[in-house]
């Protein structure tokens, strides 16, 4: 005998697994500092080699007038600048990083906490129903 109610629990947990997949990837896989410090570390030098690149455009743009101010304190100046420009802006990237994968994280363990009950919800039905057949033997036997 087909229970509809067993069934209907069974495609409705199969396709939220399916369909949300992808996203609760990160809560299965890691935990919450690992998945933070991956990223982190991905931002760090995706930053890094941004910075880098601008930078290099930008030297190449004002090369002219930096070698006609030849002046080593104004070079310093421009290196101190460089570098402050950088902090700040990895600082912001980084805070950035943060915020966002900390709120997928979080999505992620809370659609991966539903299909667990989802889960529970079937295992409990089946627990139900075996209860009721070892019932349904009993009252065979006694009978």
């Amino acid at each position: 005998m087909l229970n509809e109610d067993k069934i209907r629990l069974m495609n409705e947990t199969a396709r939220f697994a399916k369909k949300e997949e992808k996203m609760m990837k990160p809560a299965q896989r890691y935990f919450r500092g690992d998945y933070l410090a991956k990223h982190l570390l991905q931002s760090f030098f995706a930053f890094t080699i941004s910075f880098a690149m601008l930078f290099a455009v930008w030297s190449l743009y004002s090369l002219e007038r930096l070698l006609n101010t030849v002046d080593v304190m104004e070079a310093v100046r421009y290196t101190e600048k460089a570098v402050g420009v950088y902090f700040a802006g990895l600082l912001v990237f980084e805070a950035v990083t943060v915020i966002v994968y900390t709120r997928k994280y979080a999505a992620s363990e809370r659609l991966r906490e539903e299909h667990l009950m989802k889960l529970n919800r079937l295992k409990k039905r089946y627990e139900i129903q075996d209860k009721i057949r070892e019932l349904a033997k009993e009252g065979g036997r006694n009978a």
